[in-house]
């Protein structure tokens, strides 16, 4: 199977390319250093590409690689004239955390040996990435192969979309199903980081779209979990490895959302989250962190470290809003205990000012977080469908949605890091955002229809598997965390068994022992019978054949014939709900609908010509409505995809019954151009003149 993807290695690459550089460039020209900025780059560079569709597509300039680059250049440049503008930043003298683990050892002590953490983040990456691409390439198949989802129809047009307009904006992505839309917002950093690779891929747009994920999950994900290990547990290179390999533990994310929406944008926005939690708890300062080596930082550091998150956070938006939504359900306890913290220590030093600004900073902080939580709550409702123990039980499991395949060893890590976190104090906050996390998880997947309900998680259209999704950005630290507080105390027990049998030089041993103990079990048992039942149910999904497929192995055949069947600029009437959308993804032939409507919406009412065409077509001769209609719309062809829709038994297939299995023989209007099975491509010949 791997086989069928090494030909793909260079666009891969070059996707690589794409999430990493320009984040580093903008990084380094605004005076960033060090390790660190390896691991965040890819969400700033998602901020680099969401920003360059916008401001290109106002100025009329198209999106592609060539302007992709030359946008990131200009904003390295403008990040290093901000930079020069800005102090450097430092941190306030003496500011310097302190503590031990419970256990009475630095569950992260390197001893001096700098080297330590660098090494453990780049294994942890290492294993992450390797167990991730593994499973991924495994659920996907080959690399053409597509999830038969909903949602799909829409992101693979949306690709094809950017590529051939040449606008990848967030602000009017959605003009491809609302042409009429001054603005049509839709998320588009996704597709546009798709969209760049395009070209590599035979024009393929399915490959560039797998090729995408496995870069996003597999790669910028652990990632992510690595630098916010780094944040809250310090530089451990047992945490380091344990944040890498736990990341590629989950059902819930991301192969959740494979097989969910699927939610690709969900998907890109969850793996850069963690970057934005992590220079929050830096701006917050050592309060709210294990890392006994972070320092307050000082005001020109804390500008420097906002301007980097407020960046960020830009990411979330251009990716998708529901990350930033979880990223404001886990700032309340952190920044509250921030707060509490500064207030304490302003009434202990009798310092009325600083006192008055703290609440008066809080109170625009609740103003403010209310207007955006408010603002970003949809009406839209999803059913509860579980009781709420049950999924209360599926949340600390993580085995959301009825899934039954619970990661044990993920479990007791995270319990041993809520341990930690409690008695360490300073990450008390994390604790309780994980457990409001899994109230939210508990609320969508069980609570009874109310406002309240509706307020709560709306914000992700009440939908469990959404929220389901959030579990991991608290869960990864506390088992980060977790993990460094079990090594220390395991570490300690050996030195003292070496010191009790009288050989105290053994027990320097005791550490790395431990370490290489925990992690030879980690990482097989976090995959060991874990991930099984996501696995199928991901597998079900990408297959050719199935009960739910929009697209069978014959229906891509001929997709795949149109360009020679075809001439470019030709119309194709289709029925989005059997997949016939699709022509424009893998053919780029323009068709009369890009997505499916709401299965409410009568395409009577929706669109008169289109109905006309729908329903009538087969028969149509010159001067009909049916023909009346493919004029206006300009339509030359007819695919026929059948009867098997996205929703069975749905009422479009009475919608579409001009075009859905097509006798010839009761369709004169209808000439037959091309087969593959089933699938059959139709010339409109009926509203020719005499």
């Amino acid at each position: 199977m791997l086989t069928d993807w090494w030909p793909h290695l260079p666009a891969f690459l070059v996707l690589l390319a794409f999430l990493w550089l320009p984040g580093l460039a903008l990084l380094w020209a605004f005076g960033q250093r060090g390790g660190r900025i390896l691991l965040t780059a890819p969400a700033f560079s998602v901020a680099v590409v969401g920003v360059t569709g916008v401001v290109l597509d106002l100025v009329g300039v198209p999106y592609g690689a060539l302007s992709q680059v030359l946008a990131a250049l200009v904003l390295a440049a403008l990040a290093w004239l901000v930079g020069r503008l800005v102090p450097r930043g430092g941190h306030v003298p003496g500011s310097h955390a302190a503590g031990t683990e419970p256990g009475g050892r630095e569950a992260h002590d390197d001893g001096g040996r700098r080297w330590l953490f660098p090494a453990g983040a780049a294994a942890g990456l290492a294993v992450g990435a390797v167990l991730l691409l593994r499973r991924l390439t495994s659920v996907i198949g080959v690399p053409e192969a597509m999830a038969q989802r909903w949602d799909n129809i829409f992101h693979l047009n949306a690709i094809r979309y950017v590529v051939e307009t040449g606008s990848g904006s967030t602000l009017t992505l959605n003009r491809m199903v609302s042409p009429d839309s001054a603005i049509a917002l839709y998320p588009a950093a996704w597709h546009q980081l798709a969209s760049l690779v395009v070209p590599l891929t035979g024009d393929s747009v399915l490959v560039a779209h797998n090729l995408t994920l496995l870069a996003v999950a597999g790669l910028v994900w652990p990632a992510s979990c690595i630098f916010l290990a780094r944040c809250l547990v310090g530089p451990s290179a047992v945490a380091a490895v344990l944040a890498g390999t736990a990341a590629a533990g989950f059902s819930v994310f991301p192969l959740g959302l494979m097989a969910w929406g699927p939610l690709f944008p969900n998907i890109l926005a969850l793996a850069i989250a963690p970057v934005s939690l992590g220079l929050l708890v830096r701006l917050l300062g050592p309060g709210v962190t294990a890392d006994r080596t972070e320092a307050t930082p000082d005001a020109a550091g804390r500008v420097r470290l906002a301007a980097s998150l407020v960046v960020t956070l830009g990411a979330l938006f251009v990716s998708q809003p529901n990350a930033f939504l979880a990223l404001l359900v886990v700032a309340v306890p952190v920044a509250a205990t921030a707060w509490w913290l500064g207030l304490r220590a302003a009434a202990g030093a009798r310092r009325r000012g600083p006192a008055l600004v703290l609440v008066a900073v809080a109170a625009l902080a609740v103003a403010a977080w209310l207007l955006l939580w408010n603002v970003l709550t949809t009406s839209f409702v999803w059913e509860p469908s579980t009781t709420l123990a049950r999924a209360v039980g599926e949340a600390l499991l993580f085995g959301a949605n009825g899934r039954e395949d619970v990661p044990w060893v993920l479990v007791l890590l995270t319990g041993a890091g809520i341990y930690a976190a409690v008695a360490r104090r300073r990450l008390r906050w994390l604790v309780l955002a994980h457990l409001v996390l899994v109230y939210l998880y508990a609320v969508a997947a069980a609570g009874e229809e109310s406002p309240a309900r509706q307020w709560l998680v709306g914000g992700w259209y009440t939908d469990s598997y959404r929220l389901a999704a959030t579990l991991p950005l608290t869960a990864v630290p506390l088992i980060a965390l977790g993990a460094a507080h079990v090594v220390g105390g395991l570490a300690a027990g050996l030195e003292s068994l070496a010191t009790f049998a009288g050989r105290p030089r053994a027990g320097r041993a005791g550490l790395p022992v431990a370490a290489l103990v925990l992690l030879a079990l980690a990482v097989p048992y976090s995959q060991v019978d874990s991930l099984t039942q996501a696995t199928r149910w991901g597998k079900q999904y990408y297959a050719w054949e199935g009960p739910e497929s929009i697209v069978d192995r014959d229906e891509y055949e001929l997709l795949q014939e149109l360009d020679e069947l075809t001439e470019p600029g030709d119309v194709i009437a289709v029925n989005p709900w059997n997949g016939g959308s699709l022509a424009y993804a893998v053919a780029d032939r323009a068709v009369t609908q890009y997505h499916v409507e709401q299965p409410a919406t009568e395409l009577r009412a929706l669109d008169p010509d289109l109905h006309a065409i729908a329903a009538g077509i087969g028969g149509a001769v010159p001067g009909s409505p049916a023909c009346a209609a493919a004029e206006e719309l300009d339509v030359q062809w007819v695919l026929d995809f059948g009867t098997q829709f996205i929703i069975p038994e749905a009422r479009q297939a009475r919608d579409y019954s001009g075009i859905n299995a097509v006798d010839p023989q009761a369709a004169p209007g209808l000439a037959l151009v091309g087969q593959e099975g089933e699938a059959a491509l139709y010339e409109v010949v009926g509203c020719d003149g005499p």
